[in-house]
């Protein structure tokens, strides 16, 4: 790592990847967001960027990540299937024990008048269409050092049987962590 990257806040993203067949298949309907259900561990996939590093469980629900004072943190949330069929809106993330390293965290919506989807005229979707899309991100930064087990909440939505509308199934949580050099 270089000095100027070690003494320059970094950009750090997370992806969360929610199989909804197994919530639903493991875990009751659950419609109030005040008292999401606990989850196990075998349902979430984050994967990280950070060029602080990663201490643990890429590709997990027991992600373990490096992060410096000052540095950004994004995390996003889909289901397996794009939020195409099931849907996952990641609503929350709240200090659960340890070090409390993280701001709080705020809901963030980018909106792209030219993002790219692909052609539905098109056998390979290629070229693409320009459409306007929204990006959303929960967002905050590093504020101390230390190690902080955190709670990440999610909604996650259903297909409805007409294939059009998606409706809450229920809200959830886990318990991943970040550790930031004291």
């Amino acid at each position: 790592m270089s000095q100027s990257l070690a003494a320059s806040s970094a950009q750090i993203d997370v992806l969360v990847v929610i199989d909804t067949e197994y919530i639903k298949n493991n875990f009751p309907k659950n419609t109030d967001p005040k008292k999401a259900q606990g989850i196990n561990h075998n349902s979430q996939y984050m994967i990280c960027y950070s060029p602080r590093g990663i201490v643990s469980g890429q590709g997990t629900a027991d992600l373990s990540f490096k992060a410096n004072v000052g540095d950004n943190v994004s995390f996003r949330g889909t289901s397996i299937q794009q939020n195409s069929d099931d849907s996952v809106i990641l609503y929350g993330i709240e200090y659960w024990k340890g070090d409390k390293v993280f701001n709080t965290f705020t809901t963030n919506i980018v909106t792209r008048n030219r993002a790219v989807q692909p052609n539905p005229e098109q056998q390979n979707g290629i070229p693409p269409v320009l459409t306007t899309q929204n990006f959303t991100s929960y967002d905050s930064k590093i504020a101390r050092g230390g190690t902080e087990n955190f709670y990440v909440y999610i909604a996650v939505y259903t297909l409805a049987s007409d294939g059009q509308t998606q409706e809450l199934y229920g809200y959830y949580y886990w318990d991943p962590q970040v550790v930031v050099p004291t």
